[in-house]
């Protein structure tokens, strides 16, 4: 195919990009010394019983913590912010969970939003790897973020 680049110049320009991407990430996280993650308060605690929404389930909101964890905080951020490791890397930037936006979804929005992959954004779903019951507990913890069930959650 006249005019496609070589296999030698197509792998020099992946290397380059990930040594690009990697420099970026280094530069990032030096700038930003204050974005730690403060591991007492935030997705990466315990639910706190204390700031529970009346008709809450605590063992549900647990779930959806944990699975938040796993799936969702490296982009929107221990708090739901946005602001997670990977936020700056894909574009558009992760929604601030805590935003009127969200606020404003119904549940059944939200399960949809978690379940299918969402155009134009690198939102994927998890309808493939989590079941409807665990995509629930997902939504029910997303809805905690929004109301400020996380301390330190921005709105």
């Amino acid at each position: 195919m006249p005019g496609a680049p070589s296999a030698g110049t197509t792998g020099a320009i992946v290397s380059a990009g990930i040594v690009a991407a990697g420099a970026v990430a280094w530069a990032v996280s030096l700038s930003d010394a204050s974005g730690a993650v403060d591991v007492s308060s935030g997705a990466a605690a315990p639910i706190d019983t204390a700031r529970l929404h009346p008709g809450a389930e605590p063992v549900a909101l647990e779930q959806g913590r944990i699975y938040y964890v796993q799936l969702c905080m490296s982009c929107h951020g221990a708090r739901g912010d946005g602001g997670g490791e990977w936020a700056y890397r894909v574009t558009p930037r992760p929604a601030n969970l805590g935003a009127a936006r969200t606020r404003a979804r119904s549940d059944a929005q939200l399960f949809e939003i978690v379940s299918e992959p969402q155009p134009g954004t690198p939102m994927i779903g998890w309808k493939k790897q989590l079941s409807e019951s665990q995509r629930r507990q997902l939504v029910a913890y997303v809805r905690h973020l929004s109301q400020g069930g996380v301390s330190g959650a921005r709105h």
